[in-house]
């Protein structure tokens, strides 16, 4: 039955899996010499199953990278298979034109080999910068002779390749003279199907929530094997079609001011130097376990601020036994925005993918610092880990285990975003019970049920009421965090353990300025009542802070490069935090600046009670000293970022 089916497949679908297959090959022997030109020298101690898995996930990008040009010779062959083979030249046409664009293929990827070696990234658009002067760049290029090997290694894979391209396409001519005619029905039906399979190749993933990229890759806490997995035809077209319009970086003149002005907001003292680093010596302590609660949308809003409804009893109640601060700002409006800031200590860059795009090495957050304290690091995720490159992103942030909607039963997803919160909390309660081994653990855990598609599961107790789909959703989100507090301090480590809890973001409400206040004040709690007493406390600290805070708790001496303080000791005289195209920051006194990058408004307000005077104008002098100081800070962790983790600078 198969082989029968297999031959009647039309002879251009066969031709083009074998140039597919083919196509593979040579990628593979192009990646192999990338490894072996490339190679760190610490690749040696790199498990020899994570550089197999590298090489791996290579054909994912390869195969991508073949499905963007097989799609104009599948329709020209398709064409001429309907017409019965009558235009004969269409096949000439098609043929070499996928040869052109393959032979441009393997030139990029093998430019890419000097490239890395000089930049540390794969090619990209900025090895266009000097496109005005190509005659100085040729000369450059072509004056080391070991530029030469590099070329005549081009030749001869491309050489090799359409001597071996020609012969299957002969091969194919011949059939087509001898090819049965096929009933409309199936061949039309081919073509849909093969079509799919090239849209599905190109997108490189099945998930409804993230196509294919680069922070795929990441299979290793090894930079370099992770750079193996990526074709640099993907980054270099991608960065050079998707990012056209986007201003490349370029660091502030003065942006020695800017980093001296940021080490004296942190509290550096010496001489300057251009970092951020400092060291922390603290008196050892105990090495609590720390389990970091990032909720979902939980906005001070919910919380009956900003003339909200109150949506949280249960986590009202953990207030009133824990560290509450009430004055504490996400990074940014999103997921990834929160994840990165707190994991990391940096501010988040307007509406940048911080997980997809800071992955070129290590920042030094949650995860490194306490790997060196001997920590167990384990990170959750309701949903797909591969969104927004959750996954990817902790390994490479020294995160050893990732939890993910994989470790879940697939029939208990209530929707695109997996399992719901109380499943997730159960799964972290029997994974910390099941740990044998008697080190410390840090485990960070997304939620994600107080998101559209508002759903509740219908197999609990809990049924909340309140006639509006999103509030059931918070209510049940709460509800959730109560009975996880509840059966944790049944365990045997919940007198050992630090909880905090933070929103990864707030609630966008129409009445609270032109950049919504509420869509970054959230909570911040901190919970362990045999450590800390109730207490409120209302000077401004944002994300960034909790790295710097939990090195704080334990006592640890080590340094300090985040943008974060310990705020149980320290305090900020003010937070930056972005929107999108804003940015904004509040202050100690109870001030709000802020301006929209589109149009360069600027507004400055009393925002405890929404005031909705705009004092721009009328205290000049405060509203523009907020901006300086809001754009030093903002401007150092840029220029940190792109220099030092940003993967296409």
């Amino acid at each position: 039955m198969l082989d029968k089916v297999i031959e009647k497949i039309p002879a251009h679908i066969k031709f083009l899996i074998k140039l597919y297959l083919l196509n593979l090959v040579f990628f593979f022997v192009i990646r192999f010499i990338f490894y072996c030109v490339n190679r760190s020298t610490d690749v040696g101690e790199v498990p020899f199953f994570e550089k197999l898995m590298a090489f791996r996930m290579g054909l994912e990008f390869d195969t991508a990278v073949f499905c963007w040009i097989a799609f104009l010779p599948t329709l020209v062959f398709s064409i001429s298979h309907f017409l019965k083979h009558k235009i004969k030249s269409i096949y000439v046409f098609g043929f070499y034109s996928f040869l052109i664009l393959e032979l441009i293929y393997f030139f990029v990827c093998i430019v890419n080999l000097p490239y890395f070696a000089q930049f540390g990234n794969h090619l990209n658009r900025n090895a266009l910068l000097w496109n005005e002067d190509p005659g100085f760049i040729v000369g450059m290029i072509f004056g080391s002779f070991s530029y030469w090997g590099y070329l005549l290694l081009y030749l001869v894979i491309a050489f090799v390749f359409s001597k071996i391209a020609k012969v299957l396409y002969n091969k194919f001519r011949s059939k087509i003279a001898i090819e049965k005619e096929s009933k409309l029905i199936f061949s039309v039906l081919i073509f849909i199907v093969f079509s799919a399979v090239l849209v599905l190749g190109a997108r490189g993933r099945t998930s409804d929530r993230t196509g294919l990229h680069e922070g795929l890759s990441i299979v290793s806490q090894n930079n370099f094997v992770n750079q193996v997995a990526i074709n640099p035809n993907f980054t270099f077209w991608k960065t050079l079609v998707y990012n056209e319009s986007k201003k490349p970086y370029v660091v502030p003149k003065n942006i020695d001011e800017q980093i001296a002005y940021t080490r004296n907001y942190l509290g550096i003292k010496g001489p300057f130097e251009q970092n951020i680093n400092r060291v922390i010596t603290d008196s050892a302590g105990k090495k609590y376990n720390f389990v970091i609660i990032v909720m979902e949308s939980m906005s001070l809003y919910k919380m009956g601020y900003y003339n909200g409804k109150k949506l949280t009893p249960n986590f009202d109640k953990l207030i009133g036994e824990s560290v509450f601060f009430n004055n504490f700002f996400s990074s940014g409006i999103h997921t990834f925005n929160g994840l990165f800031s707190t994991s990391s200590g940096f501010p988040s860059i307007l509406a940048e993918k911080a997980m997809k795009c800071y992955v070129k090495k290590a920042f030094r957050g949650v995860g490194p610092l306490l790997s060196e304290e001997g920590y167990e690091t384990y990170a959750y995720s309701t949903h797909d880990p591969h969104f927004d490159n959750m996954e990817g992103f902790y390994k490479i942030n020294k995160f050893e285990h990732f939890v993910s909607q994989y470790d879940f039963d697939f029939s208990q997803a209530e929707s695109s975003l997996g399992v719901p919160d109380h499943l997730l909390f159960d799964k972290l309660l029997e994974v910390t019970n099941a740990r044998k081994n008697e080190k410390p653990f840090v485990a960070v855990l997304m939620t994600a049920s107080d998101h559209g598609p508002w759903k509740i599961p219908q197999d609990i107790p809990f049924k909340p009421n309140s006639g509006r789909e999103q509030d059931n959703c918070t209510l049940y989100a709460d509800w959730s965090i109560g009975r996880f507090m509840e059966m944790a301090k049944k365990t045997s480590w919940y007198k050992n353990t630090v909880f905090m809890f933070l929103g990864d973001h707030g609630l966008s409400m129409g009445h609270t300025y032109e950049m919504p206040i509420s869509y970054n004040h959230v909570p911040f709690v901190i919970h362990q009542p045999a450590l800390f007493k109730a207490d409120t406390i209302s000077y401004p600290a944002y994300q960034p802070d909790v790295p710097a805070t939990i090195m704080g708790i334990i006592g640890a001496t080590y340094t300090n490069s985040t943008f974060g303080i310990n705020i149980l000791k320290e305090k900020h005289p003010f937070v930056v935090f972005s929107a999108d195209d804003k940015i904004g920051c509040v202050d100690s006194m109870g001030f709000y600046y802020y301006k929209t990058l589109a149009n360069n408004q600027r507004f400055l307000r009393k925002y405890k009670d929404l005031d909705p005077v705009n004092y721009i104008d009328s205290m000049k002098q405060k509203s523009d000293s907020m901006e300086k100081n809001m754009m030093m800070i903002y401007e150092s962790a840029n220029y940190f970022i792109r220099k030092d983790h940003f993967l296409f600078e």
